[in-house]
């Protein structure tokens, strides 16, 4: 599968958003399809480094582990560990300071799975979860 982007401006800023981001253990309150996320290790300054994720998609209940890093204060990433289903689960993102306080939020993400599925197919639900993913932390951000 070719990697997938998505992209959405959050009257926010870039640090709130980034908090909301990296506090992966309340997922499953605003983005469907987390059931559980279980910190594993973290770095010196308490954000992720290890994370396993018990997810639904589709209608099966899997699990993913991934390991992030921290390129930039701005972005960070996250790469599969271990996962049930899939082989490979690359995702970034950024967060850019914008005018007026507004943030810009722009993911990518490239997933491969442990069975054959047709490229388009996996490209429309790679999209789809992107576009849930911000369209929900849109709505987490703006509430307050």
């Amino acid at each position: 599968m070719a990697p997938v982007t998505g992209s959405i401006s959050i009257d926010a800023e870039s640090k709130t958003i980034l908090d909301i981001l990296l506090d992966v253990t309340a997922y499953p309150a605003w983005q469907s399809g987390y059931e559980k996320v279980e910190i594993q290790a973290t770095d010196d300054r308490g954000r992720p480094l290890r994370v396993k994720w018990f997810v639904t998609a589709m209608g099966q209940k899997a699990s993913h582990t991934v390991e992030y890093e921290y390129p930039a204060d701005d972005r960070y990433q996250f790469r599969l560990f271990d996962s049930e289903v899939t082989t490979k689960y690359d995702f970034t993102c950024a967060v850019t300071a914008g005018d007026g306080g507004a943030s810009e939020v722009t993911v990518t993400q490239e997933i491969a799975l442990k069975w054959p599925m047709p490229k388009r197919m996996l490209e429309k639900m790679s999209a789809k979860g992107i576009k849930g993913l911000l369209d929900a932390l849109k709505a987490k951000a703006e509430q307050g």
